[in-house]
């Protein structure tokens, strides 16, 4: 049914589904910048065609709400939520009696700027396993947005500047919408704030929130930073100031030295190891496709008694089913 050619081929019509390199027809998944490229024709979400333009300018996106089966060529394709960042998209394939479910990158549970992850069963699953080693195992959410809203109470009741730092796209908007939700004053990197601009067109509110800059960061607001801007004179000028750093890599106890921050917080957007294994089970598939993680992943699935193989290309390019 698919081919492995640097991304996800299906056969019988050249479609493809997060192409790495420019392709006539491609499903997007979502707007992060490595899933994204300046395709002849691409299918996406509302919100993954807003980021896609607001990254690329001017491309041809026919834009297809979740859960409204459309038709390419021989096949039915349907988005499903997928709870990675705003729009992200799971792409179910339907095709002679054959179904197909790619999970892009998923994640279980609440959000505060995404749309909920909707498991579908399916024949063939490729998924995304980015956190399938044990260790990984995530804080229930509750008790990750209490860790950020006391890390920035403490910071302020120390008379210091709270740095949050979060990628420019999902990370960083999901911490702003859970600190404004909390009545925090933000003040966010440009960066980040051009990615959030597509959110509040598509409903998310961040409440007081203004453009970085040396005169708003002293007013006792939230700064909101990219990872790079660890980096960039003005914040290094931001004293006394306390750092913070957003990822599902905070589990490593020795991540604070790697990121050169005062804590992380293991706010991720990718499922954690039990969710992944949840996440198989719902869909009940017959065969299973890991990509992007451990590379033994697919071995610890067969201990579970599914028919997993890794995601790899074959000597001709070319993946049964």
């Amino acid at each position: 049914m698919f081919a492995y050619e640097k991304g996800i081929k299906l056969r019988e019509f050249d479609l493809w589904l997060d192409a790495t390199r420019v392709v006539a027809d491609a499903c997007v998944s979502h707007g992060h910048a490595d899933h994204i490229r300046r395709h002849r024709h691409s299918y996406a979400t509302p919100a993954t065609a807003s980021f896609m333009r607001r990254r690329l300018g001017d491309i041809e996106i026919t834009r297809v709400e979740f859960n409204r089966p459309f038709v390419v060529g021989p096949y039915q394709v349907t988005f499903l939520p997928a709870g990675h960042i705003l729009g992200s998209a799971q792409i179910f394939v339907e095709f002679d009696g054959q179904s197909l479910l790619y999970s892009g990158d998923f994640k279980f549970g609440a959000s505060a700027t995404s749309e909920t992850l909707q498991p579908q069963r399916s024949d063939i699953l490729i998924m995304e396993s980015t956190f399938g080693n044990p260790k990984y195992r995530f804080p229930v959410r509750a008790e990750l947005e209490e860790r950020l809203c006391n890390f920035v109470e403490a910071a302020f009741q120390n008379d210091q500047i709270p740095l949050v730092y979060g990628y420019a796209l999902g990370k960083a908007q999901e911490a702003m919408k859970i600190l404004a939700n909390n009545g925090y004053r933000l003040c966010v990197h440009g960066s980040i704030l051009r990615m959030a601009e597509v959110y509040q067109q598509h409903g998310v509110d961040f409440g007081d929130v203004v453009k970085f800059n040396m005169q708003h960061a002293q007013e006792g607001r939230v700064i909101i930073l990219p990872p790079q801007g660890r980096k960039q004179r003005q914040v290094r000028r931001l004293q006394p100031a306390r750092s913070m750093f957003l990822s599902g890599w905070g589990i490593n106890p020795a991540a604070r030295f790697r990121y050169g921050v005062d804590e992380v917080l293991p706010l991720s957007d990718h499922a954690d190891f039990d969710g992944l294994l949840e996440y198989v089970r719902m869909v009940q598939p017959q065969r299973i496709y890991t990509t992007h993680g451990p590379n033994d992943y697919y071995l610890f699935l067969r201990e579970q008694g599914f028919d997993a193989h890794p995601l790899v290309p074959k000597a001709q390019g070319d993946l049964f089913l």
